[in-house]
């Protein structure tokens, strides 16, 4: 068994997807916090290269919907504002938090779920680098499932995987980090510089041919699809098959008890915080 799921040995756990993602900013160190506040067993975030080659958490290709680079007058000539263009030092100038407070994204700050206690914080959020949220998860003994963004387009194919396995080892997190991506090749790449590190595959849409046969040629430890392509049957083919099966994003309390009882062994939602009450219930 891989080390990362040496944690998760059993089935039925809650991912936080992108962190408390309804309560605080996304892919920020406040949603990682939320989420380890909530209960949740680990967390799933987005990592990719700046342009000068650093790794950091953002989920979209281009910065404007949950930052404020559009206001900004020094970026105004930087439109469609794709986060690989932007160096480090560029990214740490923006806000990652005042977008929460002006969109309320989940209605959770409508319905008074977030204390105005918590507005100040959020405010101050920033794009957080990599390297400090390995530290934080080393710290608290928190697993996250870091999933590869797709900028094949624009770096070399193993450069992310070169400077992100180099990070693992130095923090030594190996045995707290899951690797996923749509990229495939990222995970081929991953397992050819080391074969240690626990994968997953990210599918949306529809499952390879062949899955089990695929997966295995992939030689990855588990499965992450979309969870409204997956049957509960397929769950247990899966798991007889010795492959962990992850699902994303579930945010019907209902469906997800339903996929844990099955054999998932987590569930990816925006709402851990409700999961991890209804699931101990």
């Amino acid at each position: 068994m891989s080390l990362f799921f040496q944690r998760l040995a059993g089935h039925g756990y809650v991912c936080a997807h992108r962190g408390a993602r309804s309560i605080a900013p996304e892919n920020t160190l406040m949603a990682l916090d939320e989420a380890r506040g909530c209960g949740a067993d680990l967390w799933e975030t987005d990592i990719q290269l700046t342009a000068d080659g650093e790794i950091v958490l953002f989920h979209d290709q281009t910065l404007e919907r949950t930052t404020n680079v559009a206001e900004l007058e020094v970026f105004r000539d930087r439109h469609p504002w794709d986060l690989s263009q932007f160096s480090l030092n560029d990214l740490r100038t923006l806000n990652a938090g005042e977008w929460f407070l002006k969109t309320d994204p989940f209605g959770t700050l409508a319905k008074g779920d977030i204390s105005r206690e918590n507005y100040a914080p959020i405010r101050q959020q920033k794009i957080p680098l990599l390297r400090d949220i390995l530290v934080y998860c080393r710290s608290f003994d928190f697993p996250v499932n870091l999933e590869i963004k797709d900028q094949s387009e624009r770096f070399k194919v193993p450069e992310i995987a070169i400077k992100l396995l180099a990070l693992i080892s130095e923090l030594n997190v190996s045995d707290l980090v899951l690797i996923s991506s749509f990229n495939h090749n990222y995970l081929r790449q991953i397992k050819s510089l080391d074969g240690k590190i626990t994968t997953a595959a990210l599918v949306e849409k529809h499952h390879p041919d062949n899955l089990i046969e695929y997966l295995r040629g992939l030689n990855v430890e588990a499965y992450h699809p979309d969870w409204r392509i997956v049957t509960t049957d397929l769950i247990r083919d899966l798991n007889q098959a010795g492959m962990r099966v992850n699902l994303w994003t579930v945010n019907e309390m209902d469906k997800a008890r339903e996929f844990m009882n099955a054999g998932v062994t987590f569930v990816c939602t925006d709402w851990p915080q409700k999961l991890v009450n209804s699931h101990s219930a």
